[in-house]
């Protein structure tokens, strides 16, 4: 479209203008780095301290990104609202995109299929509270650590999922005591309070090419829109009693990638009892495990006799 210059007014001269519009600013921001290989002066991103600067919306460009907060705010005039959008006319977008128009409306079920690991430890009737501090349950999360690292392959991409930030902090820092890495970036946190460094971060966790880091912590910031491709691994350390909210969290692992056949969630808060819904991914299947034969000093063992089928 950009470059064959279409756009509903027919001028044959004119490139399209095409709107993104999203509602995070972590989706309009994830998409605009995704048209990165278009030329920067055909990129805008819509934001709020930039109209108030200029005093008027930007009109130069072809590929636009906001959220939809920032289109719907704006100063009202003559004691009426009157919407940023309001100031392009009816007919400037050629073509628009709306992110996240799915929400509670699909039932297509998931694009990579899942496996639950629930993990249960001795300290695990104690309910948390959200004035509990961090120190109260560290021996519990320092266990559960211990467990999903001993378990995952610590090279695969893997997505944390603490009950605050401060734990989000805490988990990170026990990751990185007991990883096998010697990058001191192999675990960081990305929450609300990390900014720009954070952004970073997960810039760097959802490009297929990068290895560093290799495990995000975080509270709930990451739950929903987040586009890393190659997440093996989700991690459940804290209460979700939201349906919405665990379909959500799942679909960070989700995305197809080349030689991912699965991904793995490790519930260590029974999430997937309550959370489950047959009619979006359907009913689970039973575990099959292949009988052993025991196998005689003069039998040559075959292979795949005593492997188990998942």
């Amino acid at each position: 479209m950009f470059h064959s210059r279409w756009n509903l007014s027919r001028e044959p001269a004119r490139r399209p203008r095409i709107l993104f519009l999203a509602d995070r600013n972590i989706l309009a921001n994830q998409a605009y780095n995704a048209f990165s290989a278009f030329p920067e002066d055909a990129l805008v991103r819509i934001e709020p301290d930039e109209i108030k600067k200029k005093g008027k919306v930007p009109k130069n460009g072809s590929l636009f990104f906001t959220i939809f907060q920032t289109f719907m705010s704006g100063p009202p005039k003559d004691g009426h609202p009157s919407p940023y959008f309001g100031e392009y006319p009816p007919d400037f977008f050629d073509f628009i995109v709306i992110d996240e128009c799915h929400r509670g409306g699909a039932n297509d079920g998931y694009l990579t299929p899942f496996r639950v690991k629930q993990i249960a430890t001795t300290l695990d009737e104690y309910v948390y509270t959200p004035d509990d501090k961090v120190v109260e349950i560290k021996a519990r999360e320092k266990k559960r650590v211990e467990i999903f690292m001993a378990q995952i392959d610590q090279q695969e991409k893997t997505l944390v999922f603490c009950a605050t930030q401060d734990h989000a902090l805490a988990v990170r820092d026990l990751i990185n005591q007991i990883k096998t890495s010697t990058d001191p970036n192999y675990c960081q946190r990305v929450t609300a309070n990390d900014g720009a460094l954070g952004e970073q971060y997960l810039r760097a966790f959802q490009d297929n090419e990068k290895t560093i880091p290799t495990i995000l912590t975080t509270s709930q910031k990451l739950s929903t829109g987040v586009d890393a491709r190659n997440i093996r691994n989700i991690v459940l350390m804290r209460p979700i009693n939201s349906m919405i909210e665990f379909k959500q969290i799942i679909g960070r692992g989700t995305r197809l990638f080349d030689g991912k056949d699965y991904f793995t969630i490790h519930d260590f808060v029974k999430a997937h009892h309550h959370c489950s819904d047959p009619e979006w991914d359907g009913e689970p299947l039973e575990p099959t495990i292949s009988p052993i034969t025991p196998i005689s000093p003069t039998e040559t063992p075959k292979s795949g006799t005593n492997e188990p089928t998942p």
